[in-house]
């Protein structure tokens, strides 16, 4: 049962609604004073409030600007109940906190119908609140669902490319073996090696070292690059960097995706370009339009190709241009493509959340704007420009 509070000094008027909103199923709660009332409501926890201005001590108006201080009162609807009929005092009722005004001598169906109505208006909000609640939820878990997918493909992506500088290492390495094997043969059976046998054996070494250290140097790089990715991507940590560094880096993690499809990524960031911001959003919004070419802008294209650029736009800031020639957008989805949860897959494995994060990662962190262009049969173009050094990041973003 909805329980009500009432307070007022006048036990007519006490007497005259218990009555009547028990028999209309609610649980009433009475106080004859402000200081009584304030007590009862943090005991009762009233769903709704009908609260006298006028009482010896407290006022109805201060009692509620206690009751909306208070972390336990402080969304429980107060109407006020008074005799006064100044239009100043209901703008003071107002202001501070109250939502409805009861002038006495009252109908008690008039009464009831207000209650109802903000018995209503507060289960409504409670409701949405828990909406919201259920959905910025869902969304955390869509969000550590893509983080950790992202991870999956950048391991994928280390195994992949280190195969090559491991294979040539191991053909080099048991070649070597082989023709000293020769050697070592040669030297059981006839004691002596022949010149020429020697000095092409000494070449191949030289030959067989350089190939080691060429391809043990590029699987360590490797490593090196998807280290310092895994850690921007995890820890999301500010630090200097060179954008061209970071981007490639990034798109190396995308390879086991990329070279399952025909679509190729061009990279054209000078080299020298540096920043002070987070490598870690950064990539992934750099991952995200590039997938998001992929999936959406080359669907059903037999090849294409994805550009990233960045230049120096002005003083301080970049322009990070991300763009393919693909099918474009509808003219009616472009403005909504940022919302959260628009997909023009949703069933076939879009979430509706890639974009939006992108939008976030890049005003809310990365402190810069991005826009969108795109006309149909020639393909979108997202421009992000942001801060060479990026705002100081607020705790729990």
């Amino acid at each position: 049962m909805p329980t009500i509070l009432i307070v007022d000094d006048s036990l007519s008027y006490l007497g005259a609604l218990l009555d009547r909103l028990e028999r209309h199923g609610f649980l009433v709660v009475l106080a004859q004073t402000a200081a009584e009332g304030l007590m009862r409501a943090e005991f009762a926890e009233p769903d709704l409030i009908l609260l006298d201005v006028v009482m010896p001590g407290i006022d109805g108006f201060e009692a509620c600007r206690r009751l909306k201080a208070g972390k336990a009162t402080k969304d429980i609807p107060v109407i006020f109940m008074t005799g006064v009929t100044d239009p100043k005092q209901k703008v003071t009722g107002f202001d501070v906190g109250g939502v409805d005004y009861i002038t006495k001598p009252f109908q008690i169906e008039e009464v009831l119908a207000r209650i109802n109505t903000h018995l209503a208006l507060r289960k409504a909000n409670r409701e949405l609140q828990e909406m919201i609640a259920t959905l910025a939820k869902a969304r955390e878990d869509l969000i550590r669902n893509e983080k950790l997918a992202g991870l999956g493909a950048m391991v994928a992506g280390i195994a992949h490319e280190l195969n090559t500088p491991i294979g040539n290492s191991l053909m080099a390495a048991s070649t070597f073996e082989n023709q000293t094997g020769d050697i070592v043969h040669g030297l059981a059976e006839d004691g002596s090696v022949k010149r020429s046998v020697f000095e092409r054996y000494m070449e191949n070494a030289r030959l067989t070292v350089d190939i080691l250290s060429r391809n043990l140097h590029r699987a360590a790089d490797i490593v090196t690059n998807f280290k310092q990715v895994a850690v921007d991507q995890t820890s999301s940590q500010r630090r200097s960097f060179l954008l061209s560094e970071v981007v490639a880096g990034n798109i190396l993690t995308l390879q086991p995706t990329i070279k399952r499809t025909p679509f190729v990524i061009r990279q054209d960031i000078p080299e020298s370009l540096m920043m002070d911001s987070f490598p870690g959003p950064l990539g992934q919004v750099v991952n995200n339009l590039i997938n998001n070419a992929i999936v959406h802008g080359y669907d059903g294209y037999s090849d294409g190709a994805i550009n990233v650029s960045a230049r120096l736009s002005s003083f301080g800031w970049v322009t990070l241009v991300v763009e393919d020639e693909g099918m474009g957008i509808k003219p009616a989805d472009l403005h909504r493509i940022f919302d959260p949860f628009f997909t023009t897959k949703m069933g076939v494995g879009g979430s509706g959340l890639g974009l939006n994060i992108v939008h976030n990662i890049v005003t809310e962190i990365l402190g810069g704007t991005i826009e969108v262009n795109s006309e149909l049969g020639r393909g979108t173009k997202f421009t992000l420009k942001l801060p060479m050094l990026a705002p100081t990041k607020q705790p729990g973003c």
